[in-house]
């Protein structure tokens, strides 16, 4: 391949927020927030309106990000496991490719509190590491905002006169399982605004006769829901809606929906050896009855996307400044969203609730395509696919994700009828896999009797659990066989030259 035909190909900024709901978003109907630079991405390219996460918990999701696979496939199923084959990630496709690779920030393709990866010892001088996940090099950090001062960015705390060992948080509450309260470490400091200076200095020292593929991890608006102290750019409790608390019929509740609403899933059937992956002994039906509690935890976490547009609008700027913008794949997602009081649940865990499951996905290529909506269902498994695709590599590897490719240049319509989510605790312990269309949700729990069928047309809001409805049977057959074609239609084969 020439370097002329190098560089033709999409430069690509992929970047993953933690625990993002899809409202936090003006251009997606979050009419109380002021996220300016989020929607110019959405209005100079696309904001996806039914973007589901692969799985509700922290690594699977992002290891599907990475690989365009289900967790059963990718086998990283949970926090605290392991992705171990790199050549199925993005980075080392792109890397073999010609792309100059590059990631900052969080990764969470490994374990946090083992050795890996993720933790190894910074140099004394700051110098990225090398080899890490398939990227040529790396600046990993591990935590979120009061435990996430680590890594090349507690380095860098560090160079800037800052003492990690003083930060102090005022928090609001006595017991907060969300930690609300401000800090004494500077805007200016923090975590977003690290990920930013690194990203642009990165972006001004890139190879100009290489594409690049930056990968940036921002640990927010994950809780605990903390601000910096001297940050102004807040969003009013009093103009936040409260979350829509109702959890209907009790009755139709899956089994360990009560669980989690009183604080009891830790000591349940359901849970193995660790605690809940994405929830704690919380018992969130009696915060989300606090109506200051649930104001000010929701807009300090609204607050926290508002700083994260802050530092995105930084980066577009540089992209613009070094004239790349046009030449520039961005993508904007999170691995996956939060409860924040809907249906008095706080987090998120074993959920299908579309406050956890939907995510805000923009992505915007001004020389791929032009500025579109996409009302399909899709799914982050497709990010990778669609990556390959703009930039013209093969994959030889059936992957679980579609290439999105062919519906956001000409516009072609998604044949897909939906997307999967899955969900595994343990291989012993609570798992379902979810299958949601435009219309309609199915989660099947493997080994249990109970499941979820909600009508999201006529029920968004999920009140009405219909899996055991005798009238809805039929729908519930027809969801299921959908859900197992698109399984097998992702299983890998090989070439069949005989029959011996």
């Amino acid at each position: 391949m020439s370097e002329k035909q190098q560089n033709r190909r999409p430069n690509v900024l992929l970047i993953t927020t933690d625990q993002q709901r899809y409202d936090s978003v003006r251009a997606n109907g979050g009419t109380f927030m002021n996220t300016p630079n989020m929607d110019r991405l959405a209005n100079e390219g696309v904001s996806f309106d039914k973007a589901y996460c692969p799985c509700t918990v922290c690594t699977p999701s992002r290891v599907s990000i990475m690989t365009g696979l289900q967790l059963s496939r990718h086998g990283a199923y949970n926090i605290g496991t392991w992705a171990l084959d790199y050549s199925l990630f993005l980075s080392t496709i792109l890397r073999d490719a010609g792309y100059e690779t590059h990631h900052i920030g969080k990764a969470h393709w490994h374990p946090f509190w083992v050795d890996s990866p993720e933790n190894r010892p910074v140099p004394e001088d700051g110098a990225p590491m090398h080899e890490f996940a398939g990227f040529e090099t790396a600046e990993p950090a591990i935590g979120h905002t009061t435990f996430g001062v680590t890594g090349y960015y507690e380095h860098w705390v560090k160079q800037h006169g800052f003492d990690p060992a003083t930060l102090k948080v005022n928090r609001l509450f006595e017991e907060d399982a969300n930690d609300t309260g401000d800090w004494n470490l500077p805007t200016a400091l923090h975590n977003g605004h690290w990920i930013a200076e690194r990203a642009i200095a990165f972006l001004e020292r890139r190879d100009p006769d290489k594409p690049f593929y930056l990968n940036l991890g921002l640990q927010d608006p994950h809780h605990p829901h903390v601000l910096p102290s001297d940050f102004t750019n807040r969003v009013d409790p009093e103009a936040i809606p409260l979350p829509d608390t109702d959890i209907g019929d009790s009755d139709e509740l899956a089994d360990h929906i009560p669980l989690l609403l009183d604080g009891k899933m830790v000591e349940s059937r359901f849970n193995g050896k660790f605690v809940i992956a994405g929830n704690v002994k919380a018992a969130w039906r009696p915060y989300f009855q606090d109506e200051r509690k649930t104001r000010l935890t929701r807009a300090y976490y609204y607050s926290m996307v508002q700083l994260i547009d802050e530092q995105l609008g930084r980066i577009l700027d540089a992209l613009d400044r070094l004239g790349i913008a046009d030449d520039t794949l961005v993508i904007f997602t999170s691995d996956h969203g939060e409860m924040l009081g809907d249906h008095s649940i706080g987090q998120k865990g074993p959920l299908v609730y579309e406050g956890v499951t939907r995510v805000p996905l923009l992505v915007r290529y001004p020389q791929g395509f032009a500025p579109t909506q996409v009302q399909e269902c899709v799914t982050l498994t497709d990010l990778m696919p669609t990556v390959l695709d703009f930039a013209g590599i093969e994959d030889r590897e059936r992957r679980d994700g579609i290439s999105l490719k062919p519906r956001l240049q000409e516009g072609e319509k998604i044949e897909r009828p939906g997307v999967r989510i899955e969900f595994k605790e343990e291989p012993d312990r609570i798992r379902f896999k979810c299958w949601v269309t435009p219309e309609w949700k199915l989660a099947v729990y493997t080994g249990e009797s109970f499941g979820e069928l909600y009508d999201l047309r006529n029920d968004p809001g999920e009140k009405h659990n219909l899996f055991h409805s005798s009238e809805h049977q039929a729908i519930k057959a027809q969801l299921l066989m959908q859900m197992m074609e698109d399984m097998e239609r992702s299983e890998p084969i090989t070439d069949r030259p005989c029959r011996a």
